[in-house]
């Protein structure tokens, strides 16, 4: 509150030494004046009037605080311990979880009441021309200012401070759940510090960019219902889902893959030590995506699943089934795949299959002859067409380097 806490000022040297004289009868007031100033607290910051809510050490902060400030309106030097303790109190009052709003309110509150508290001992103690602090008044509110600031600067930090070694707690405990199944206690503790219901209904998506403009989610989308903890791995981004009461298709209507994206869903998991298997599922639901812009369920394409977890016997089952096709011509070969591909994907319909491709419907039942004849399978045979539609569907999956063997 001194005249040198505020670089550059100029003040009638009378009106600093009234100031002066001020602050040396209110610091010989003692806890009286403290206990005026804490009441006036309490009556004007009802957070700090609750038994429960309020500081166990209000009391001894708001005291320490006009201290400080009184002695430096008798001695700038002490400017260093204003500094020390507004800092130390910010920093506080964040480690004990107080609300800002309220820390600074309560703080601003007793600035005013100390300002108050120099103009009655003036009036009262007749120490001087009570209007001769209208020209202190800028370096008391300046200097009040200054330490709130200062308060929150700190309170601010820390908050930071904690909050990002809670965000790297809740990255490696994910990450712990995520790839293998931890002991019973360490689950137990990961469902406290996360907040979730350790037998809960969960399910994992995971979302991968492809090159060159995809790019993967940098938060966890908002979906109603839904809890959503983003993590990442590796190149792709992993979100665990607590589904609550929740239908699966809740989560994936609320996952958007855009260009350049794909995302893969597991099925519901019980609890939260079936997160390790509800990834790996994800990542397989992941492989059986077949093109960017798609958000893919595991449960809806289970063969597809299947085909892509063995991919060496989805590779022989392609070299034995689709390897002579491969001995055409590439657009006659095309043309044939593209053909039983159709004709598969509209339930065995020639006369369907010919309309989505525009041609005779003989011209199909030809081609289909053709796709018996060389493979040697007959589509009338269940078996044979569930054969030749998995070879297809690894074909798609694997690509045609599968047929190499």
């Amino acid at each position: 509150m001194h005249r040198s806490s505020v670089p550059g000022s100029v003040t009638d040297p009378s009106s600093v030494q009234l100031l002066d004289r001020a602050c040396r009868r209110l610091l010989g007031y003692g806890t009286v004046f403290t206990d005026a100033v804490l009441e006036r607290v309490r009556a004007e910051v009802p957070y700090y009037a609750d038994p429960v809510l309020a500081p166990p050490d209000v009391r001894e902060t708001v005291g320490t605080g006009i201290r400080h400030g009184l002695e430096t309106g008798v001695d700038p030097s002490r400017l260093v311990d204003v500094e020390r303790f507004t800092r130390e109190l910010g920093m506080r009052r964040a480690e004990q979880g107080r609300p800002l709003d309220e820390v600074l309110h309560a703080f601003r509150v007793a600035g005013s009441e100390v300002w108050s508290g120099i103009i009655g001992v003036v009036e009262r103690d007749r120490l001087g021309d009570m209007h001769r602090l209208v020209h202190v008044a800028e370096l008391v509110w300046k200097s009040n200012d200054r330490d709130a600031v200062l308060v929150a600067d700190a309170y601010r930090q820390v908050v930071e401070g904690v909050a990002g070694r809670h965000a790297e707690r809740v990255r490696l405990i994910l990450a712990a759940l995520l790839e293998t199944r931890p002991e019973p206690e360490f689950t137990r503790n990961a469902a406290d510090i996360l907040d979730l219901p350790l037998g809960g209904r969960y399910a994992v998506a995971v979302a991968e960019a492809t090159p060159p403009y995809g790019r993967v989610p940098l938060a966890a989308p908002e979906i109603k219902g839904i809890r959503l903890l983003r993590n990442t791995w590796g190149q792709r981004v992993v979100f665990v889902a607590h589904l609550g009461d929740r239908p699966l298709d809740a989560l994936a209507s609320g996952l958007v893959a855009g260009p350049g994206l794909r995302i893969g869903i597991s099925p519901v998991v019980p609890g939260l030590e079936g997160l390790a298997r509800a990834r790996d599922m994800a990542a397989l639901a992941l492989r059986t995506c077949r093109g960017d812009g798609e958000v893919v369920r595991l449960d809806s394409r289970l063969p597809d699943g299947l085909l892509v977890s063995r991919p060496d016997l989805s590779t022989e089952l392609v070299h034995q089934v689709l390897r002579p096709l491969y001995e055409l011509e590439p657009a006659d070969r095309d043309l044939l795949f593209d053909t039983i591909g159709v004709w598969i994907e509209s339930g065995g319909s020639t006369v369907a299959a010919a309309r989505h491709m525009f041609c005779h419907r003989n011209t199909v039942l030809n081609r289909l002859r053709r796709i018996e004849q060389i493979t040697g399978l007959a589509l009338s045979r269940p078996r044979d067409l569930v054969q030749l539609t998995l070879a297809l569907d690894a074909h798609r999956l694997l690509g045609p380097a599968a047929a190499a063997g």
